[in-house]
């Protein structure tokens, strides 16, 4: 029995080192990448609209000065929404705001596409769970998100976070067409994806239990939770 229990004890260090290793290369690879982003195509995107810039200040035909305004409009708002993305992919944002803050930010920019209604739903008094735990938390809501973005055909996405002092509770609801989650599941398995089972693991190495609901034509709902964390206000 102290043999399997130091067995066990090892695996679960093992896990852990595992997915920090992980983390910290996921993390670095994602924040090159938002940096490359917004150093590189923020900038060039910048010397175009300077250069259309010039160009609405000399004399046009009607015709060419509306496609200079409207070209214009939208470098500006691809500026934006390149900022907005490079923010998601950088660990640092979810360390500097925290987790709240982040899905906040990331709700947002998924509503400004306009193919979806988004809502953030807090109860309680916020508090942290540690940069480990929400980086990880984070990036499972993202991979929920893409989820749903690329298959449920859902118009609206409602995060909700509950904050009690001896329970967390992240819930993520979309009223998509849902899916089979054993089907899934087993096609999984046989399969080059592995989503659903990626998002489990992840929530078991910080604690945290994993409940996916989905029926089809009944969207889909995921339960993050956790009765054992270390908090600090």
């Amino acid at each position: 029995m102290q043999n399997r229990q130091e067995k066990a004890a090892l695996k679960s260090q093992y896990d852990q080192e595992i997915l920090t290793s992980q983390l910290e290369v996921q993390n670095t690879t994602l924040q090159y990448i938002g940096q490359e982003l917004h150093d590189n195509i923020g900038q060039l995107l910048s010397v175009a609209k300077i250069n259309l810039n010039v160009l609405e200040e000399t004399t046009q035909n009607t015709e060419n000065e509306e496609y200079i305004k409207q070209t214009n409009e939208l470098i500006e708002l691809s500026i934006h929404e390149l900022r907005a993305l490079s923010k998601s992919l950088d660990g640092d944002f979810v360390h500097d705001f925290g987790l709240q803050e982040s899905i906040a930010h990331e709700l947002q920019r998924i509503k400004k596409t306009r193919k979806f209604e988004t809502e953030l739903v807090i109860h309680g008094e916020k508090y942290t769970l540690g940069y480990e735990r929400e980086i990880v938390l984070f990036r499972i809501v993202q991979e929920i998100l893409n989820n749903a973005l690329k298959h449920s055909n859902a118009q609206a996405i409602v995060i909700s976070i509950s904050y009690t002092p001896n329970n967390f509770v992240l819930t993520v609801n979309d009223d998509g067409k849902g899916f089979d989650i054993e089907t899934a599941l087993k096609n999984e398995l046989s399969q080059s994806g592995s989503g659903l089972r990626n998002i489990k693991r992840r929530a078991v190495l910080i604690n945290f239990d994993c409940k996916i609901y989905s029926q089809i034509n009944q969207g889909t709902k995921y339960v993050l939770s956790s009765t054992n964390l270390l908090k600090s206000k």
